[in-house]
């Protein structure tokens, strides 16, 4: 690091600072400004800052890590979910729009009659997600950003003094808590605002240096006889590695895993959940809200991971015996990147570390704040006391947050953790939204199955390592059983807790007129039409978008590691799944209106 790689993590520090002060007025006005930014949002903003929130510093470190162990075909692990988060873009980014809700959490109580196991649902569902999932999702990227500034700017390891409760402080977790303090600061000040256009700013950066750095390094190693048989010299690598699919000879633990990759596991990312939806809602309109998820899965699945698996898969060359997999992608910044470049990645990095941090600091205190203190501890306060009461929160999370840091010791396997203890949910969450027997018992008997289950079988289950890689991954297996067992209790109870609809069952048809046969006997009590042919469209539209966007995935990938002849298969994917997606993009009902009267959370518009 020279100084001037140091002048631009300045100036990027001192510019995040300066959109917090430049929209502090702004987000004091209500509750809607801090949280979702006045609903205000057009859809390239919205979608660039999922994006962007997404690209945390605990990202690349993973991805690489994982392509370097496990191989290519492991990243359906996540890539798996675009088939639901596009499920997402054509069947639920509008409808949550259309819900004016300020949180996800918040839909429960537009959805469900007023009633104590509704509000027992709110309370749970705020505190889990605001407090042990947001807190274990700030610690993983705290972790990762402790090993990427140690190995970057080579720091020691060796702590500086020690601090009650949080243990030994090293140099790196000063420069942590330097730059989590200015994250802290700027999106108190400035709400989802702020958030959302230092996005802007920490998408650009973590592009240009991912790319930068991807290049560099694909040109080095494919020197003297190229970069197949530099590969194929290491003695690390296998050309298993490079395949985008597991071997269907026979039914082993890999192919098992990836079919329920692309068949299962994505269930529970097709409604939307977290800050994705709050994004949505801060949309200026359905169709904005459409347009950004689009957007949003596009950058997240085609332009973000072929940086980081090329640099992951390349450091079998540079660094064949590398203990931590998840140390690759920092050493091989610190290799190849020249002064400036590298102090744009370092920029980037730390950049996705306060992005990320900002955006779950926001969005878990709107659970904790829309969903649990103003509903049910001061429900009559000023516009002003709600927006005081979040800083004051963020603060809150901000410490937990680093005390779970200290607790934690990998990162993937967080995820993995995290992935399955509510696995089971998603069936539910899906069904909500199409079948009007759904009621806060569902949801509740699910998320009780969900935690029970999945905490069992990471015990009976747990995946094997040796000498620190996965050689037996067992987290999609576990995955698929909590799904089944979760929705066997979910339906059994939904069936004995639902007979007949209740007044808050038809408001709820009455405003979103959903399609579907799950609704039919509220047509018939309601006389109300849905909205004419909007499954069949996005339908239609979802199956295109999945061969539009995988063609360009897998295509990319065909193309940097020389297979020609899957990146034409893919390129005709692309151009047939393109084309259909282009007609019915311009079908889906979508309502060209803002719609910026909020939701009080029981059914009813807010009085101001």
């Amino acid at each position: 690091m020279t100084v001037w790689d140091w002048l631009i993590v300045g100036v990027y520090v001192a510019a995040a600072i300066g959109i917090g002060v430049m929209f502090t007025r702004r987000a004091a006005r209500s509750t809607t400004d801090f949280f979702v930014a006045g609903r205000s949002l057009p859809w390239f903003i919205a979608g660039t800052s999922i994006v962007a929130t997404t690209f945390s510093s605990d990202t690349p470190l993973f991805v690489a890590g994982m392509s370097r162990t496990e191989g290519v075909w492991s990243n359906w692990f996540w890539w798996a979910s675009a088939i639901g988060q596009l499920a997402s873009v054509f069947f639920f980014a509008r409808l949550w729009r259309r819900t004016n809700v300020l949180t996800d959490v918040q839909f429960v109580a537009t959805r469900y009659e007023h009633s104590a196991q509704r509000s027992g649902l709110r309370i749970f569902k705020a505190v889990y997600d605001g407090i042990l999932v947001n807190c274990v999702i700030m610690a993983s990227v705290t972790l990762a950003m402790t090993k990427i500034v140690t190995v970057i700017m080579h720091l020691s390891d060796q702590p500086l003094f020690t601090m009650p409760l949080f243990g030994p402080i090293t140099p790196a977790a000063v420069v942590l808590m330097v730059l989590g303090g200015a994250a802290v600061l700027y999106s108190a000040m400035s709400g989802l605002y702020g958030v959302v256009y230092t996005d802007m700013i920490q998408f650009a950066l973590a592009m240009i240096g991912s790319i930068g750095l991807a290049i560099l390094v694909y040109v080095d190693a494919s020197r003297g006889p190229g970069l197949m048989a530099n590969l194929s010299a290491a003695p690390q690598f296998k050309q298993a590695l490079l395949e985008f699919v597991p071997e269907f000879n026979a039914m082993s633990l890999p192919t098992v895993t990836f079919l329920l990759y692309v068949t299962v596991v994505w269930w529970g990312a097709a409604p939307g959940s977290g800050y994705t939806v709050q994004r949505l809602l801060a949309c200026k309109t359905e169709r904005h809200s459409l347009l950004a998820f689009l957007w949003y899965n596009i950058c997240h699945y085609v332009l973000r991971p072929w940086p980081w698996i090329v640099v992951g898969i390349a450091s079998l060359i540079y660094f064949p015996n590398l203990v931590d997999s998840e140390n690759a992608f920092p050493k091989m910044v610190d290799l190849f990147l020249p002064v400036g470049l590298k102090g744009i990645m370092v920029a980037a990095m730390l950049a996705a570390f306060m992005s990320t941090l900002d955006t779950h600091l926001n969005w878990g205190t709107s659970y904790l704040i829309n969903d649990v203190y103003r509903p049910f501890i001061r429900p009559r306060a000023s516009a002003r006391h709600y927006v005081v009461a979040s800083r004051v929160c963020m603060l809150v999370l901000t410490v937990l947050a680093l005390l779970t840091a200290t607790k934690l010791t990998g990162i993937l396997d967080a995820y993995k953790y995290l992935g399955v203890l509510t696995a089971g949910v998603g069936t539910v969450m899906i069904a909500r939204w199409y079948w009007w027997r759904v009621n806060a018992w569902s949801e509740i008997s699910a998320l009780l199955a969900s935690l029970a289950t999945g905490n069992l079988l990471a015990l009976l289950l747990p995946d094997v390592k040796v000498n620190g890689a996965v050689v037996e991954n067992w987290f999609a297996v576990r995955v698929a059983i909590n799904m089944a067992v979760t929705l066997v209790i979910w339906v059994g109870v939904t069936f004995l807790t639902s007979r007949t609809p209740c007044p808050q069952t038809e408001t709820f048809y009455r405003k979103m007129r959903i399609a579907g046969p799950g609704w039919q006997r509220m047509r018939r009590q309601t006389g109300v039409e849905p909205l004419t042919g909007e499954l069949l469209h996005a339908t239609i539209a979802w199956v295109s978008s999945i061969f539009f966007l995988f063609g360009l995935l897998l295509g990319i990938g065909s193309l940097l590691f020389h297979n020609w002849h899957v990146a034409a298969g893919c390129l005709a994917a692309v151009v047939v799944g393109g084309w259909i997606l282009s007609k019915e993009l311009r079908r889906i009902h979508l309502s060209p209106e803002p719609n910026n009267k909020d939701n009080d959370g029981d059914g009813q518009l807010a009085t101001p």
